[in-house]
């Protein structure tokens, strides 16, 4: 009796398997690090955004924006270890992720991004978001609100 069924797979198609999920993998790696990396800092901007709730009561209750976030009650201790936002009386607010690289990989470690108030019309700031200061963040680690 002859037997003419196939036992198992052939060599070239181990081997095409093997190409097909090495080339996604290459894809899909660097697509994942960069989104984890814009999870991070979206933690630093919902700090931010404590901070300018703070501001826009300020402002609200003053009719001018603060000098300072001390002024405008904001503890600089309470933002650990996404690092202390800076405050000028132009209406930007600077936000800086911790230089710990196991907190923020290397590219995004140290690096700043800016909250300026772009208008106060009618008693409402408009906010807008954008790499900046002496170590910007790189454009690809902003978050989808600040692109």
């Amino acid at each position: 009796m002859k037997r003419s069924m196939q036992q198992g797979f052939t060599l070239i198609e181990l081997m095409i398997v093997v190409a097909i999920v090495g080339i996604l993998a290459a894809i899909a790696l660097p697509a994942y690090q960069d989104y984890t990396v814009r999870a991070k800092v979206s933690e630093v901007l919902a700090k931010g955004a404590e901070a300018k709730t703070s501001i826009a009561e300020f402002y609200s209750s003053q009719g001018h924006l603060p000098t300072s976030l001390a002024s405008a009650g904001v503890s600089a201790t309470a933002y650990g270890l996404t690092g202390t936002p800076d405050w000028d009386s132009d209406g930007l607010l600077t936000l800086k992720t911790t230089g710990d690289t196991s907190k923020f990989p290397g590219a995004a470690a140290g690096k700043t991004f800016v909250m300026s108030v772009q208008s106060t019309t009618n008693g409402v700031l408009v906010w807008k978001c954008k790499p900046g200061g002496t170590a910007a963040l790189p454009i690809k680690y902003l978050p989808a609100s600040c692109r």
